[in-house]
């Protein structure tokens, strides 16, 4: 009797090992601390160790790839659209495939607080759900330094306020810009600009087409050159170095805005030329984007 009992004992647990290992799911999020309405970068890891080649894919209404959010007070944050759709996915054995998705564009983490959040795969011949280990962060406001509304040329009556804000992280303070509609209906961007130095105010200009142009000390002899449209388009970055004279951020005659002495330091432009890191418009069709 008892070892029938053992040998039960043992199917159920080889059973469970066996089911456990199908599916590896890993979240990875970069930071802990994010500012309202900064993208939320949530990339996901999958891999196949069942032993055969796997088709993920929407069963009997069970959507195989979301995230469960719960607050600090763990209520659950719902998607915001419920019936959102995803393309199935081929996993060859033994291979992993990874995902990243903005979550701000995809749930409305958007109030102050903590977070914890874990990604889940459904694995359709099992009929369960595998999920990653939770990872919190925590959404919180940066200190507003300057604001200025402008109009959006060529459309009537649109406009925009851009702000700048100073955003406390665990190792830098860093420089924050904001595009958001006058009455404040929309976000359109929320990215940062690189550290903040303290002591040093970033200059500010803008220009006949009402582009925000900054430039700010990053590091010794070290500037950042940063051009953002009324629509929340990144425009570029440039870093400059303080050789023979400092940089300074001018308004010309024409109303076109230039970078004014120092030396553009071509490897590190190079680098900064790419976008930072999505904005909130940028909405990705369906949950997963590669």
């Amino acid at each position: 009797m008892f070892a029938r009992r053992f040998l039960l004992c043992l199917a159920f647990v080889s059973a469970a090992i066996s089911a456990h290992a199908q599916l590896q799911v890993s979240l990875h999020i970069p930071r802990h601390l994010y500012m309202v309405y900064e993208p939320v970068i949530a990339t996901v890891s999958v891999t196949n160790r069942s032993g055969r080649d796997v088709m993920l894919d929407e069963i009997d209404g069970q959507k195989w790839f979301s995230f469960q959010i719960f607050t600090g007070e763990d209520r659950l944050v719902p998607p915001r659209d419920l019936n959102y759709e995803i393309a199935p996915l081929m996993i060859p054995s033994g291979e992993t495939v990874k995902r990243s998705v903005n979550l701000v564009s995809l749930y409305p983490i958007t109030d102050f607080g903590l977070y914890r959040i874990k990604a889940s795969i459904y694995f359709p011949d099992l009929h369960r759900y595998f999920s990653s280990s939770p990872m919190g962060i925590e959404i919180s406001e940066g200190k507003l330094l300057w604001q200025q509304t402008i109009g959006v040329p060529g459309e009537q009556d649109a406009y925009r306020i851009y702000s700048l804000l100073s955003f406390r992280q665990p190792k830098d303070n860093v420089l924050y810009v904001r595009v958001e509609d006058k009455d404040g209906s929309a976000i359109y961007a929320t990215f940062p600009l690189g550290p903040l130095i303290a002591g040093n105010e970033p200059q500010i200009q803008l220009d006949e087409k009402n582009q925000l142009h900054v430039l700010q000390l990053v590091g010794p002899k070290t500037f950042t050159y940063s051009r953002i449209g009324p629509n929340g388009e990144w425009l570029g970055q440039v870093t400059y170095a303080e050789l023979k004279s400092r940089p300074v951020l001018k308004r010309l005659a024409s109303g076109k805005v230039d970078v004014i002495g120092g030396a553009i330091d071509a490897p590190a432009a190079q680098a900064a030329n790419g976008p930072p890191s999505p904005k909130l418009s940028d909405r990705p069709a369906g949950m997963p984007a590669q």
